[in-house]
């Protein structure tokens, strides 16, 4: 496959932006980026248009999906206040059917929307056993890849959180193989939905089979004020001397952290998945990314289950930005790029294979129709991070092949797959 690039926003380490060039790719892979364009038996016209890595979404939660439009009664003041009165409501009615439905929706959404990988936390309690079996089913009728868990809470009780744990476990060991590009891995909800034993059993699990955790960190004030009123200390140092870090871990959030819980997160390697828009709509707070980034941490950038347009939460993540600092050049708009692509193919520990445009790596990208304005190579990615939303992307292509464009919508997807979606979640309001 060729595809001509009229403007390349590579991401590789100098951030290179090129024009007027072409890209090779056979077996998935980009085996040549060269000036000039080319022809073949398989090409993409992209002439006109801006060229992205394909979008990572690191941090995502496709069971949201059903609840977009729900005629929910609960109005809640707090970010505990929306976990009780709202999603933990959810879980509860979630059935095997609402999660491959949920999943074949949402992966439709991401992979039009530029995103070609994921990672996403699953909660279902009633679905258990094989809960994981439904999300992938619906996962792989998409041509996307993605990571996928159990998210573990003793919030009902600890045999319920080990279930979890099993779930993620027996899908790891027995069933993810029948799936391509659908892995699993492990997932604890809070430290304050879970219990000491429960996080060591995590533990345990995780390292043995290689996989990391992720775990939603410091995103409201509850989990900081139960921290410290079970373990005497805040949620970081709590973890740690639980010897939680000895696996290796995805903190999503990370709102309530202090400048010292950072320092222990970056001295033990861990990842961060900041989620902006998510953060706003909660009202839980802004990141410290500032000082991640002083400790040179890695930081991805997730929608949380809220939105699917990566655009959008790119934008959200610069208007909090500027306006924590009160200054409108108090953010680099190309910073949110960075997330949004190489950064989050990072965190999930897939950078060796997605998230830039080089050689060696796959062939994923997104083609964007931008307008009538030039297209500049010094303030292209300014102008995508400012501008550019779902509405503007052509196509979507995956090691290689086009697996979404406007005229021919996601392979794998039709119309009645979509409303099958639809009617699911119009069932799953009725038992709320």
């Amino acid at each position: 496959m060729i595809l001509n690039a009229g403007t390349l926003i590579t991401m590789n380490g100098e951030r290179e932006v090129r024009e007027e060039v072409h890209v090779v790719v056979e077996d998935g892979e980009i085996v040549d980026i060269a000036d000039g364009y080319e022809t073949g038996e398989e090409t993409i016209d992209a002439r006109d248009e801006v060229v992205l890595p394909g979008l990572v979404n690191c941090h995502t939660h496709m069971y949201a999906l059903p609840i977009r439009g729900a005629p929910l009664t609960a109005s809640p003041e707090s970010f505990y206040e929306a976990l009780v009165d709202i999603w933990w409501e959810v879980d509860e009615a979630f059935t095997m059917r609402d999660a491959r439905l949920s999943a074949l929706g949402s992966c439709a959404e991401m992979v039009q929307g530029g995103v070609t990988a994921f990672c996403d936390n699953y909660s279902g309690p009633n679905t258990l056993p094989g809960a994981l079996d439904a999300v992938a089913d619906g996962v792989s009728q998409t041509p996307i890849r993605g990571m996928i868990t159990f998210e573990t809470t003793a919030r009902n009780s600890e045999s319920e959180a080990i279930e979890g744990i099993d779930e993620n476990r027996r899908y790891i060991q027995e069933a993810e193989d029948e799936y391509d590009d659908v892995t699993g891995h492990y997932c604890l909800h809070t430290l304050f939905t879970n219990t000491e034993t429960v996080v060591d059993e995590c533990v345990d699990r995780a390292v043995q089979d290689d996989r990391p955790i992720q775990i939603h960190l410091e995103e409201g004030l509850v989990d900081v004020h139960e921290s410290i009123k079970e373990y005497g200390e805040r949620p970081v140092p709590a973890l740690d001397s639980m010897g939680f870090f000895d696996a290796e871990v995805i903190a999503a959030h990370c709102v309530h952290s202090t400048e010292r819980e950072i320092e222990i997160l970056a001295e033990n390697d861990v990842k961060v998945a900041h989620n902006p828009y998510s953060n706003i709509n909660n009202a839980v707070g802004i990141a410290d990314v500032e000082t991640m980034e002083e400790h040179d941490m890695t930081i991805g950038i997730g929608d949380d289950g809220w939105d699917p347009d990566m655009f959008e939460t790119m934008r959200s993540a610069v208007g909090i930005h500027k306006l924590k600092k009160n200054n409108p050049s108090g953010f680099d708009m190309a910073k949110a790029l960075e997330w949004a692509t190489i950064g989050s193919a990072e965190v999930l520990g897939m950078d060796d294979r997605i998230g830039s445009i080089e050689v060696g790596k796959r062939g994923d990208f997104v083609t964007l129709d931008m307008g009538p304005n030039p297209v500049l190579p010094e303030s292209a990615p300014y102008y995508v991070v400012s501008a550019a939303s779902k509405a503007d992307v052509t196509r979507t292509v995956i090691n290689g092949d086009t697996v979404y464009s406007l005229e021919r919508g996601v392979r794998g997807v039709d119309s009645a797959d979509m409303e099958a979606v639809g009617e699911a979640s119009a069932e799953l309001w009725d038992r709320l």
